[in-house]
């Protein structure tokens, strides 16, 4: 196994010097178009050589005579892509494909000296074929400009590809990673002075740590989509110990070197505040994601307070005829943002909204956003992404809204609530009432048809009140507790 990993390697590497060459023709080669989360364009010169293009695209009818196309890749990231054109000095047809020259996604007409766009929501990993096609002007003439790719939600590239600046991972809370093709190599290039045991080659590392919380048998899960691998080191008696032995660690106490797209981690006995450090590696060489938890025979537990945010809750409310999503952190290690997520059938998603953290931060903090277009009469699932600055991502858990056509709810939030509380209903209010435990009526207030509101509790004193809100169908009645 260990020869054919070997030249499979090498194989590779033979292919993606190839990758870069541009090329006319979709099925020999294009080039490889960079996707940033900006425009950050590269050159691309569409010689005339008097030979036909590949296809003509859908809106490429009747605009001009067609001449010569180039060709480009791009790979998916999960999100809408936007290819943009500019700075042409010829009239031109941008398009994508799913494949070469088939399976049309976008096309779009672009005037000489003008910007234009196209957008098309992308798998993962998936290749996609972008051609630039010269219309009009004279057949002697090269044309030439510049493209760019961009998807504005994609995460920024992982920084922890050196054993000095690990990242934090805990058995019971999922972390999921997009790993990129760099060509660096961990034991060739990054970190050579380590022993990596069983690994033959370490392409693309991306490395970790992890802090025993309860002693028990270590187990974890790393499941990838193509060939990965792993090699783990320790124990350790601290992270300083663990990150002062970067580039000497000694043979790793666990690796593996399969074939296999999932790989398990184990050791036996581990005890309470070792460190254990470990190097995940992209062997397949593909943009995938690697997903990294505990396995179901794992008996030990790790120390969660180490990673970047401490999520309190993730929670939602039905506020009239839109979707509250609210969660809070206890605490935030270099977190850049969070994205919700919402699904009417929890397995098709689509994003609702993007949320910014607060990079870091000991103290709770609240987040929440609305959902203006859940389902009516039914379902509508949610789910919270966070991610890091370093593009490590972590899913929490989904949480899911039933909505009734029918139905008369009322809801307020925060509760328990100090200085005001939003008081929300399905339907119009047009009175308020505030008694406390004892039956005595402390707040009496007319409103005009509203469904939402906020209440002021800053002359209340702590204590147990219920809120009556009266409506065209009836009243409604719940708890409030004023810290």
């Amino acid at each position: 196994m260990k020869a054919t990993k070997i030249n499979l390697a090498f194989m590779m590497m033979l292919m993606s010097s190839l990758v870069f060459s541009q090329t006319q023709d979709c099925g020999g080669s294009p080039t490889l178009l960079t996707v940033n989360t900006t425009c950050i364009t590269q050159s691309f010169g569409n010689g005339q050589d008097g030979t036909g293009q590949t296809v003509n695209a859908s809106c490429a009818g009747g605009y001009g005579t067609a001449y010569q196309d180039v060709w480009y890749t791009v790979t998916g990231t999960g999100n809408t892509l936007t290819i943009t054109l500019s700075g042409s000095n010829r009239d031109g047809v941008l398009a994508a494909f799913t494949g070469c020259g088939t399976g049309e996604l976008a096309c779009n007409t672009i005037d000489a000296g003008t910007t234009g766009s196209i957008s098309f929501p992308t798998t993962l990993g998936v290749t996609y074929y972008i051609q630039i096609q010269r219309r009009s002007g004279n057949n002697s003439q090269n044309m030439g400009g510049d493209i760019c790719a961009v998807d504005p939600l994609m995460p920024p590239p992982i920084d922890n590809s050196n054993c000095s600046i690990p990242a934090p991972i805990c058995s019971g809370t999922a972390i999921t990673f997009p790993t990129t093709i760099t060509g660096l190599d961990a034991e060739d290039d990054i970190n050579p002075g380590n022993d990596y045991g069983c690994l033959f080659s370490s392409p693309d590392p991306t490395w970790y740590y992890l802090e025993i919380a309860t002693a028990g048998n270590l187990v974890i899960d790393m499941t990838g989509s193509s060939d990965i691998d792993y090699a783990l080191w320790g124990p350790y008696p601290n992270l300083a110990t663990a990150l002062a032995a970067c580039n000497s660690y000694p043979a790793p106490i666990d690796c593996s070197y399969s074939i296999a797209a999932v790989e398990q981690a184990s050791v036996t006995g581990v005890v309470v505040g070792d460190v254990y450090v470990m190097v995940v590696t992209n062997y397949a060489g593909v943009v995938q994601n690697i997903t990294i938890d505990e396995a179901g025979s794992n008996t030990a537990s790790t120390n969660c307070a180490i990673l970047p945010v401490g999520l309190i809750n993730f929670n939602g409310e039905k506020v009239g005829k839109d979707n509250l999503l609210f969660w809070t952190t206890e605490s935030e290690n270099q977190n850049d943002y969070f994205i919700v997520e919402k699904s009417y059938d929890g397995l098709v998603w689509e994003m609702l909204d993007v949320i910014e953290g607060a990079g870091n931060s000991s103290s709770e903090l609240n987040y929440s956003t609305i959902d203006e277009r859940p389902k009516l009469n039914g379902v509508t699932y949610y789910r919270l992404k966070q991610f890091d600055f370093n593009g490590q991502f972590e899913v929490f858990d989904v949480i899911a809204l039933q909505r009734k056509t029918d139905e008369l709810e009322m809801h307020m939030y925060p509760n328990p609530a100090h200085e005001k509380v939003t008081i929300a209903v399905s339907e119009e209010a047009t009175q308020v009432v505030l008694t406390n435990i004892n039956g005595k009526v402390v707040v009496n207030k007319q409103v005009t048809n509203l469904s939402s509101f906020d209440l002021d509790l800053n002359t209340f004193s702590s204590g147990i009140y219920f809120v009556t809100v009266y409506t065209s169908l009836g009243s409604m009645t719940e708890k409030l507790i004023i810290k």
